[in-house]
């Protein structure tokens, strides 16, 4: 993450709210409208010099490809700037530096490390058999696994991947400490203590930022978390989440978006979130 084509911008005096996107689907989709990205990097640098508002990203991405799916939001955008923070994989921390470099968050980063690589040494057999099976059984749905990760799996049919979790659940369903990260057709195995939600709390945490002060915007299953995690943030989600995230949404402070993605995201904030928090950007109502 340390290579990006443009850099965080300082941190304001006050640091008092942060505010989490998940990415794909949500902050970002690929061939989207420009303007909208614009409109965004213009409402969160309003936001910071105003408000004193942090944000980043919160993906099931890998670093490589957030960075990949960064540089194209950030392309021939005059006004963009690299979030505060990122979380990708769902569990590995970069906070940026005084000069507005994405760097690890070194001691997160390494007790997540111990705790996966003891994970996957202690279960890593059991967790082979359960692949190759899911392999043979579900060959018709596209199902395989990710080059990049050892403990994942793609599958090209949405629907079936209820099936394919359904299978996986009663396979880990007893040992405790093994949970699976689900975005659209993704599925990782994971350590239950490293999630969207408690690398949340980590960098919210270093912030100095309380969980009351915290946004979240996601649209995708792993970012249930999150929202469990923090139950006094506000929540979000654009029209094309999924319902399990709509249903969280609805139990607790939050917004559900009519509109999709970006758009979503500019609609939730403009009426969800500042009037949650009592903010005013009349710049941003006037762009939607």
């Amino acid at each position: 993450m340390r290579v990006l084509p443009v850099r965080a911008l300082p941190k304001p005096e006050r640091l008092r709210y942060l505010f989490s996107f998940d990415f794909d689907d949500t902050l970002f989709t690929l061939g989207g409208p420009a303007e909208e990205r614009s409109i965004f990097f213009r409402t969160m640098r309003m936001l910071r010099s105003q408000y004193g508002v942090l944000w980043g990203v919160n993906t099931g991405r890998d670093p490589v490809y957030l960075r990949e799916g960064l540089a194209d939001m950030f392309r021939d955008d005059a006004e963009a700037f690299a979030p505060d923070f990122t979380v990708t994989m769902e569990r590995n921390v970069h906070l940026a530096d005084a000069e507005g470099r994405l760097m690890p968050g070194a001691a997160w980063n390494d007790d997540c490390a111990v705790a996966h690589d003891s994970l996957f040494t202690r279960y890593g057999g059991m967790l082979e058999s359960l692949m190759g099976q899911l392999e043979s059984r579900f060959s018709g749905l596209g199902l395989r696994r990710q080059d990049n990760d050892a403990f994942s799996l793609v599958v090209d049919d949405a629907c079936g991947l209820d099936e394919v979790s359904c299978v996986i659940q009663d396979t880990v369903g007893p040992y405790e400490e093994i949970v699976t990260q689900r975005a659209g057709p993704y599925l990782r195995f994971s350590h239950r203590d490293y999630n969207k939600g408690t690398s949340l709390s980590f960098v919210a945490s270093r912030f100095g930022i309380p969980s009351s002060h915290v946004a979240i915007f996601g649209d995708g299953h792993n970012d249930l978390d999150a929202m469990r995690h923090l139950p006094e943030a506000f929540r979000c989600c654009p029209s094309n989440a999924a319902q399990e995230v709509k249903d969280m949404v609805a139990r607790g402070h939050g917004y559900i978006s009519p509109e999709p993605r970006t758009r979503g995201v500019l609609d939730g904030l403009a009426h969800g979130v500042f009037p949650y928090f009592g903010m005013k950007a009349e710049v941003l109502k006037e762009d939607i």
